[in-house]
């Protein structure tokens, strides 16, 4: 094949001295066993995040959300390169889930994960609490 070939909005172009051979991945599947806990719950308003390790994994990303297990979730960590990773001191009264992706490779990324339980912060002893 020569030339370009277009269809809707991408235009494919050969490579000079390519066979036109195109290879595809499936996306790698979300972490699994993401748990939350309180790793210290009396003198530190922390959340430990923990899960399954992913074959090829090359970085996972962690996310949070203050609304509801499904709510709305923010990006708080990238490049973890650990099936772990505890935040830094969140806010009083305020609930938390979380979620995590993983990327393989420099592109790969997946879905989200399932959400975590909700773990509240408090202002007093017990900082950290769970249901």
């Amino acid at each position: 094949m020569t030339g370009a070939w277009a269809a809707g909005n991408w235009v494919v172009h050969e490579a000079a001295g390519s066979s036109g051979e195109a290879h595809a991945q499936a996306l790698p599947s979300a972490p699994t066993g993401v748990s939350d806990s309180c790793p210290a719950p009396t003198t530190s308003k922390t959340i430990k995040v923990t899960w399954t390790a992913v074959t090829h994994a090359t970085s996972y990303t962690v996310y949070d959300s203050t609304t509801s297990a499904t709510g709305t979730y923010n990006q708080v960590a990238t490049g973890v390169a650990t099936t772990s990773w505890t935040s830094g001191t969140l806010a009083s009264g305020t609930h938390y889930w979380f979620e995590v992706t993983v990327t393989v490779g420099s592109n790969w990324a997946s879905v989200k994960s399932s959400a975590t339980v909700r773990s509240t912060i408090n202002a007093a002893n017990p900082f950290c609490t769970q249901p």
